[in-house]
């Protein structure tokens, strides 16, 4: 359905997938995983999944089912994720169950969806607009072109997950799409109203839901999807741990209930996950007295608070935030910034990956598996890469998924909010439990509570809960968070940087802002540091439009600039309509970059004819990967 970006039926694999291996894979589920794998292809099913009971495996095993058992043709199945992690999840999982046959799937999130359906059916459409301008043009797509819902008329089966926090305009367009459907399209929804968090979900609402209100799961109960059976999941797999088992289960029943004083219920959810938890802090460091554990997720209730704990940290981790994209691996940069050959074989990208890659820190069994993602994305039946047709795909506003990273960082532990947290589990997790928030309403309530039992049962084999105290925080028009302190005569503030649009690839290599050789030295040396932790100085440049270049070491080196708007947000802090204004900071100091992602330019991008060579013509080049609150002090101007 659509052109997604997420997809590519353009320049397809010669295998259609190794799908009769598939057929083993319907063994060691349990009754209920099985009843839902095994259902009939044009059931319509609402699925109770609770967290840890196997549904991302499940949801994969009814996919391989559908196409070995029940010929439904995998071009024929479209897959809605809530989060491009999941859907890359979802991809990567799906492919060791029915192989090439996987990437025939539609498989994409709501918004990456609608914006490929529009794309393929409005000449207006623009990726400027928002993801909600997006979705309302579809909406009204579906009920006034009839190409478009002719589209769906060729659809077999459709798989949506997380519908208890699918809300609002996303929430209609999926009934409208499921209104398009045939009537023997099967449906397979998932939800878990006890992990509803994006939006309150309300038990047993008796009021007649509108077109445009309620979510997802709420409108499938409420009967405005058709009729569908309700299959749970209940047994949990997750974890053999007793006290994350009554987490799991006990909790999650104790909180769908409505036994409970509604505002005590946060409290009392946070009482019991302490309770049930490994420890504290100190109980941690007991357990892990070296080194941390790889497999570790540290779990936060608020960007910022995120961003300010990732400040402290020397060692490589990785970013898990909602409004944070992590970006193109930094491989891509590597091998291409310098090809400028229309195409490139599997013997020249191994030959590349060697020379540019191997030396820095990748793993040497990993070419294998990059070439195969070139493939997928721009190859040709010949078996060699197109390299315009890639940059076509790299460089658009939503890179596909089988390149594209899932966290923002290096590889270590991770550090997110518990929202973005939402389908990651790890072997331990370190839940920093915030303090509660001063609300008197039941829907603030219960979504806080909910929040905190998302984060507990992110945990495998090991919870331990930290009480912490939240980063009071303002935010500007852009989006921005900052803190600030100030007295008459000095400022103090944490500032967020890392935000979409802080870097642009003409403050990079740009021919008017660097000189040739600069711009190469800079590349080159983001090439040595692609896979460390780096910090920089933030420098305002001598000029009138007071911008400021990434520094790195003495002498310095010069890596890039932030962009205008970094700069303008920067001002609005120190000029506060009505208060004492500050003078602008000369630096700002310990910025840190978690390596370096690739910038990809299409062929058609104006903005590469104001770049140095080869990067104007190669179309890529590597860009910091800066992320923090660092602190700045200021007097008065």
């Amino acid at each position: 359905v659509g052109d997604s970006a997420e997809t590519d039926d353009e320049y397809p694999m010669s295998d259609a997938g190794t799908v009769a291996e598939a057929r083993h894979l319907l063994t060691d589920w349990d009754a209920e995983q099985m009843r839902v794998i095994t259902a009939d292809s044009d059931d319509r099913l609402i699925v109770e999944a609770g967290p840890g009971t196997g549904k991302t495996a499940v949801a994969c095993a009814r996919l391989a089912h559908l196409i070995t058992e029940e010929d439904i043709e995998p071009s024929k199945i479209l897959m809605i994720s809530f989060t491009r992690a999941a859907a890359a999840e979802i991809r990567a999982r799906l492919h060791s169950y029915v192989g090439e046959a996987s990437y025939a799937i539609h498989n994409a999130t709501i918004d990456s969806h609608a914006w490929a359906v529009r794309s393929g059916h409005d000449p207006s459409a623009r990726l400027t607009r928002s993801y909600d301008d997006n979705i309302e043009s579809v909406i009204a797509l579906l009920t006034s072109d009839e190409d478009v819902a002719d589209e769906y008329s060729r659809v077999e089966h459709v798989i949506i997950d997380e519908a208890q926090d699918i809300v609002g305009p996303r929430a209609e367009l999926i009934e409208s799409m499921v209104g398009h459907l045939p009537t023997d399209c099967g449906v397979t929804i998932f939800a878990d109203e006890a992990q509803a968090i994006y939006g309150f979900s309300k038990r047993n609402s008796k009021r007649n839901i509108r077109s445009n209100d309620g979510s997802l799961l709420e409108r499938v109960r409420a009967g405005k999807l058709g009729n569908f059976s309700n299959l749970p999941l209940g047994q949990v797999h997750r974890t053999s741990s007793a006290q994350l088992k009554t987490i799991y289960s006990d909790l999650r029943t104790e909180l769908m209930k409505s036994e409970h004083q509604v505002l005590e219920l946060r409290d009392w959810v946070a009482k019991a996950i302490e309770d049930l938890s490994a420890g504290d802090f100190d109980e941690f460091i007991k357990q892990h007295p070296a080194d941390s554990p790889r497999d570790l997720l540290v779990l936060f209730r608020n960007r910022a608070d995120v961003l300010d704990f990732s400040q402290g940290q020397a060692d490589a981790h990785s970013l898990r935030l909602s409004d944070y994209d992590p970006g193109l691996p930094a491989w891509l940069a590597l091998c291409f910034s310098h090809f400028l050959e229309p195409f490139v074989s599997e013997e020249k990208f191994r030959e590349l990956w060697f020379v540019n890659v191997e030396g820095k820190g990748k793993a040497r069994e990993e070419w294998s598996s990059a070439w195969l993602s070139l493939l997928k994305l721009a190859g040709r039946h010949d078996r060699v890469v197109d390299m315009l047709h890639l940059r076509r795909r790299l460089g658009g506003a939503r890179p596909p998924i089988d390149v594209a990273r899932s966290e923002f960082g290096l590889e270590g532990f991770t550090l997110s909010t518990i929202h973005a947290s939402k389908g990651r589990e790890a072997d331990v997790v370190i839940l920093m439990m915030p303090e509660a928030r001063k609300s008197r309403s039941v829907e603030g309530v219960v979504e806080e509570a909910r929040v905190l039992f998302v984060g507990a049962t992110r945990a495998r084999k090991e919870l331990y809960v930290v009480r912490n105290k939240s980063l009071w925080t303002e935010r500007l028009n852009s989006g921005r968070l900052f803190c600030s302190n100030q007295n008459s005569r000095e400022q103090q503030v944490s500032v967020e940087i890392g935000r979409k649009g802080d870097i642009e690839p003409r403050f990079l290599v740009g021919a008017t802002q660097f000189k040739s050789a600069e711009a190469a030295a800079a590349q080159d040396f983001l090439a040595s540091v692609s896979r460390s932790v780096t910090a920089y100085n933030l420098v305002k440049r001598p000029d009138r439009v007071s911008k400021y270049g990434i520094h790195f070491g003495e002498p310095e080196t010069c890596v890039g600039i932030m962009s205008g708007s970094f700069s303008r947000d920067i001002q609005e802090i120190s000029f506060r309509p009505g208060g004492v204004s500050f003078r602008t900071p000369d630096q700002i100091g310990n910025v840190k970059a978690q390596g370096c992602s690739s910038i990809v330019l299409a062929p058609e991008d104006g903005n590469a004819e104001s770049l140095h060579e080869p990067w104007a013509s190669s179309g890529f080049l590597l860009a910091p990967k800066i992320a923090g609150f660092p602190s700045y002090r200021t007097d008065r101007s």
